[in-house]
């Protein structure tokens, strides 16, 4: 999977800067290729390993799965730009029926070719259900309609629970955005959440089971976020806290662990993202997660001698010296990083650096600004993107240091160079959106960030000989 999105990345990235008419036929024609050659591939596979049929299938799985990810992308993405070519425009009614025709098309092939009636499949679907938010509602619910009795009637699970996901996630996005006046989006997060819910407590397959609980904690905890702190709100953020609790103490002790595992997880989003919106300034954050930490260590604790069974050797007992081995090579890391810092903040360069608007966040492990550098914003021509760069400054007469308009790219200077007293030379990473330096993150104290960007306009900065550099300090 992280092959196909690979590919894709790679793709998109080929057509937005060399787009033609010719490309969008190149990427058909290599999505043609890829399958032809998928094909062959899963046979050669079946035909020559020596892996056990469970390990076969799960391969053979695997392999199917990066292919039509691969290519129902390239090519549904590919034929929509084709009809578009050729049309002037992008006719959603047609393109809702070219989707439709694929899907037809998968259920039309006999052959057990798992890569082309998939990728016809997921091309169909990515057709049809993005063309399906431009139509009329009256073809919108036809085409909704088609897709439920498809999924009523069709025995594949892999399919049916695509399609289960797919109505849903279509009827989330257009009920609301074409009866706004009427149906607000949480009742249809409700009605969706019901639904699920019903389907997980009816006797159906696993795979629905599992499905229907996932969706059911996400547009519940979807509701949670919706409305500002009200008493609407809170309704939503008790029932949710409720219904998880209560599924968490019937769950505990039943296998397999899927369902248990999966309410504990939203348990604890939920209460994450409630201790951010409520409690966040009533309590310090490190002290909240360290009580945190030793009531789950407490509890741990109690529950396993509460529980007499057969007594097994803690994973600590069976590979302890695994476990010091991992904790000494993440002291050296971390006191590798440390040591770094401090040399660079001691003997490092300091200038002053102008910054533009910068934007406070908040994660676990603290607050932080992002900031936004002026000498962030340079374009430098013949520069690949990604390249590494160095960057010659020099201070202006209020003593803030500027780009020189002097660089040096794969080791080659952009114009002869001569050192100046006052000269830095900084190293960043060149991007078509601005150069990266390393020092775009400045941690800050607790409840401090909107004050930091109202007044921060230039950062302190040090830079080494190398040209790395650490922020020191952020102000007027």
């Amino acid at each position: 999977m992280a092959f196909a999105l690979f590919v894709i990345e790679q793709f998109f990235s080929f057509i937005f800067k060399h787009y033609a008419e010719w490309s969008l036929f190149l990427a058909l024609g290599f999505v043609i290729l890829f399958i032809g050659a998928s094909v062959w591939f899963v046979k050669w596979l079946t035909a020559n390993t020596s892996a056990q049929k469970t390990s076969l299938r799960v391969i053979k799985r695997i392999a199917v799965i990066g292919i039509t990810a691969i290519a129902s992308v390239i090519g549904s993405s590919s034929l929509g730009g084709l009809v578009t070519l050729i049309t002037g425009t992008y006719p959603t009614n047609g393109m809702l029926v070219i989707g439709v025709l694929l899907i037809v098309a998968c259920y039309l092939i006999k052959a057990d070719i798992p890569t082309v009636k998939y990728t016809l499949l997921m091309m169909g679907v990515l057709i049809s259900g993005g063309a399906s938010f431009f139509v009329d509602d009256i073809l919108f619910f036809i085409y909704v309609i088609a897709l439920v009795a498809l999924l009523v009637f069709t025995k594949h699970t892999p399919v049916r629970l695509l399609l289960f996901v797919l109505v849903q996630g279509l009827l989330l996005i257009k009920v609301p955005t074409a009866y706004y006046d009427t149906i607000k989006i949480d009742y249809v997060l409700l009605a969706l959440f019901l639904l699920n819910a019903a389907v997980y407590a009816i006797n159906v397959h696993h795979a629905f089971k599992k499905a229907a609980l996932l969706l059911a904690f996400i547009f519940l905890l979807s509701l949670t976020e919706l409305s500002e702190p009200s008493f609407l709100n809170i309704i939503y953020c008790t029932v949710f806290f409720v219904i998880s609790t209560v599924f968490l103490f019937v769950t505990v002790r039943k296998e397999p662990k899927y369902d248990f595992i999966v309410g504990m997880i939203f348990w604890f989003v939920f209460l994450a993202m409630k201790y951010y919106d409520f409690v966040w300034d009533l309590f310090n954050k490190s002290l909240v997660l360290v009580i945190l930490g030793l009531i789950f260590l407490f509890l741990s604790r109690k529950w396993d001698l509460s529980t007499p069974d057969q007594p097994q050797p803690s994973f600590l007992d069976r590979s302890r010296t695994a476990v010091w081995i991992i904790i000494l090579v993440q002291l050296i890391m971390l006191g590798g990083i440390f040591t770094k810092n401090e040399v660079l903040l001691q003997n490092g360069k300091e200038i002053k650096l102008a910054l533009q608007p910068i934007d406070p966040r908040s994660l676990l492990q603290g607050d932080y600004v992002e900031l936004n550098y002026d000498i962030a914003h340079v374009t430098l021509p013949h520069v690949k993107d990604g390249e590494k760069v160095k960057l010659v400054l020099r201070p202006n007469k209020q003593g803030v240091y500027k780009y020189a308009k002097i660089y040096q790219a794969d080791d080659d200077w952009n114009k002869p160079y001569t050192s100046k007293k006052k000269d830095v030379v900084i190293t960043g990473s060149y991007h078509d959106w601005g150069i990266q330096y390393g020092i775009e993150h400045y941690f800050i104290p607790e409840g401090t960030g909107s004050k930091v960007e109202s007044e921060a306009r230039f950062a302190t900065v040090r830079v080494g000989k190398n040209g790395d550099a650490i922020v020191t300090k952020v102000g007027k």
